[in-house]
C-alpha cells in the first residue's frame, strides 16, 4: 500500500499530465482495485509541481469513478475502478442490496452486478444509504445507470450531493436530460461566472435553471442589460443571488425595476447589493408606500437628494414583518394590516391607466332612472 501510494506521489507534474486518456486510468483503477489505500493516497498526494494550488484528491478520485461507471458499461477494467475498493465490507452492502431489490420503487437493472457498481459509485461519490434510497425513489422509471450519469455531471459541476439530491427531488425532469445537454447548460453557467457556492444556492432554490430553454435565460439576460442597463457583472450578481428571475414574467421584472429606480430613486448598485429581486412587488409597494405616508420615505430629486434619511433598501425589503414595522417604521402591526387594506381597495378605485373609477351612489342612480 505504502509502495503505491509512493508510485502516485512520486510522479510530477510533466509525467502526470502526459499520463491522460485511458492508460492513465486504467492504472488508477488496477491499483485502487488492488490496493485498499485510497484514504491514505488521497492524503499523501499533492501536485506541487504544477504552480497551481493542491489538488484534493478526494474529490478528484471520486469524479474519476463517477465517470469510469457512468459512461461506459461494455470496458470492464474501466467501468469498475473504485467500485470494488472496499471489498471486506460487504455484509452490511449486501443487506442494503436486497432491500434495493426487494422493492419495487426502481428500476431493476438488467445484471444484477450492474446494481453494486452503481451504489458502491453513490457510495464513494458520498452519498449516504439514505439519499441513495430517495435517489432511486426519484422517477422509479430511469434505470440507476441513467441516474449515475445525470448525478455525475451535476457534481462536476461543484454541486454538494445535498443540493444534487434537492435539485433532483425538485425537479424530476433533470433526470431526463442527456449529459450533454447538461454540459452545454453548465457552460453557459460559467460564462455567468458562477461559483461553487452561487450554484449549490441555485440549483437548490431554482433547480429548474437546467430544464429552462436558453432562449429564456437569454431573454432575461436582455431586458436587464439593455432596458434596466445593469452591467453584465450585475446581470450575473442577480442571475445568483435571485434565481426567481428565471420564471417571473418578463412585463413584471421590467415593472419592479421601474418602481424601485423611478419611485424609489434606488440605482441599479443598491438594487442588486440588496438581492432586489428575491422581494415580491407587493410586499416592496406596501412597505415603501407605507413609509411615504408615515413621512419616513422620501423619493430624492434628480439630483439625489432628500431632505430625510431614507432607509437602506436592503434594510427595507430584507427584514421581518415585525423589524419592519417596530423598528424601521416605528409602528404596529394592527396599524400596518389596516393600511395593508386600506391600500388594496384603493387600487381597486383605481384604473390601470391611474384614472379614478367612477362609481354612482344610488341616490344619482334613482335621478337618473326618473329622468328617463
Amino acid at each position: 500500500e505504502c509502495a503505491a501510494a509512493f508510485l502516485l506521489g512520486s510522479l510530477g507534474g510533466r509525467e502526470f499530465c502526459r499520463m491522460l486518456g485511458f492508460e492513465w486510468r486504467r492504472l488508477c483503477g488496477q491499483v485502487l482495485r488492488r490496493h485498499c489505500f485510497a484514504s491514505l493516497a488521497c492524503r499523501c498526494i499533492q501536485l506541487s509541481s504544477l504552480n497551481s494550488s493542491p489538488v484534493g484528491f478526494p474529490w478528484s478520485f471520486r469524479r474519476l469513478e463517477c465517470r469510469l461507471v457512468g459512461t461506459s458499461s461494455d470496458q470492464s477494467e474501466t467501468n469498475l475502478c473504485l467500485a470494488s475498493s472496499n471489498p471486506d465490507n460487504s455484509d452490511g452492502l449486501q443487506k442494503f442490496l436486497e432491500t434495493l431489490s426487494s422493492s419495487a420503487e426502481y428500476h431493476r437493472p438488467a445484471e444484477p452486478s450492474h446494481l453494486r457498481k452503481v451504489v458502491d459509485s453513490f457510495l464513494n461519490m458520498g452519498f449516504s444509504h439514505v439519499q441513495i434510497k430517495e435517489l432511486f425513489s426519484v422517477q422509479p422509471k430511469i434505470s440507476p445507470q441513467a441516474k449515475l450519469a445525470v448525478v455525475s455531471e451535476l457534481l462536476l459541476l461543484g454541486l454538494s450531493t445535498d443540493s444534487v439530491l434537492k435539485a433532483l427531488q425538485k425537479n424530476t425532469e433533470l433526470l431526463k436530460m442527456s449529459p450533454k445537454r447538461l454540459k452545454d447548460r453548465a457552460d453557459l453557467l460559467r460564462k455567468f461566472n458562477f461559483k461553487e457556492v452561487s450554484l449549490n444556492h441555485m440549483v437548490t432554490h431554482c433547480p429548474s435553471i437546467f430544464t429552462l430553454p436558453q432562449g429564456r435565460i437569454e431573454d432575461v439576460k436582455n431586458l436587464f442589460k439593455k432596458k434596466c442597463l445593469f452591467t453584465v457583472e450585475q446581470v450575473s450578481k442577480i442571475l445568483q443571488t435571485c434565481p426567481n428571475v428565471l420564471q417571473e414574467d418578463l412585463n413584471d421584472l421590467e415593472y419592479k425595476f421601474q418602481f424601485a429606480y423611478f419611485r424609489m430613486g434606488i440605482k441599479q448598485r443598491e438594487i442588486v447589493n440588496s438581492c432586489f429581486f428575491q422581494a415580491s412587488l407587493a410586499e416592496i409597494k406596501n412597505r415603501a408606500i407605507f413609509l411615504e405616508r408615515l413621512g419616513l420615505y422620501q423619493t430624492p430629486d434628480k439630483k439625489g437628494h432628500t431632505q430625510i434619511v431614507n432607509p437602506k433598501l436592503k434594510a427595507l425589503i430584507r427584514a421581518s414583518e415585525a423589524d419592519f414595522v417596530t423598528k424601521i417604521a416605528c409602528s404596529t402591526i394592527e396599524e400596518y394590516e389596516i393600511f395593508k387594506k386600506l391600500l388594496a381597495r384603493e387600487k381597486q378605485e383605481w384604473n390601470d391607466d391611474g384614472t379614478l373609477k367612477v362609481q354612482l351612489s344610488d341616490t344619482e342612480s334613482d335621478e337618473e332612472s326618473d329622468m328617463e
